[in-house]
């Protein structure tokens, strides 16, 4: 089996150049974990923030072990680097002390998954690259 990078039937994917970095991260994740990975939310179901953009990308967790989800933060977390924010995000906090170690809280979550965008107050590319290699 060749590990891959999926999409639900909904997600629609409109990537910048930020988005296009999280695809490749993510599908590189694929291969250091030795599976699959879900894209559930891509530019649709959300219309303000990063998704709209193409600046942020939500993944499926439910199929995966507390060690694979650890493992992909981390691996996400250093190949992204600091423009970048990773989170687990979920409706409520987790029993597994594990995870509830990198829970974000939402209560308004549809359920537990990863979220990656370009983080807050930043842009990818960063600004110091010339006008006319801008997106």
């Amino acid at each position: 089996m060749i590990p891959v990078l999926r999409a639900t039937p909904d997600v629609t994917l409109k990537p910048a150049p930020g988005g296009f970095r999280i695809l490749a991260a993510l599908d590189a994740a694929t291969k250091v974990l030795g599976r699959d990975l879900t894209l559930t939310a891509g530019a649709n179901d959300h219309t303000s923030g990063r998704h709209p953009l193409g600046e942020a990308y939500d993944v499926r967790t439910r199929d995966l072990s507390t060690p694979e989800l650890l493992r992909l933060v981390e691996f996400l977390g250093r190949v992204l680097g600091e423009r970048f924010y990773v989170s687990y995000e979920v409706p409520a906090r987790p029993q597994d002390a594990a995870l509830a170690a990198i829970a974000v809280v939402n209560p308004d979550a549809s359920g537990p998954h990863l979220h990656i965008q370009v983080r807050r107050g930043t842009e990818y590319p960063p600004f110091d690259t010339p006008p006319g290699q801008r997106a």
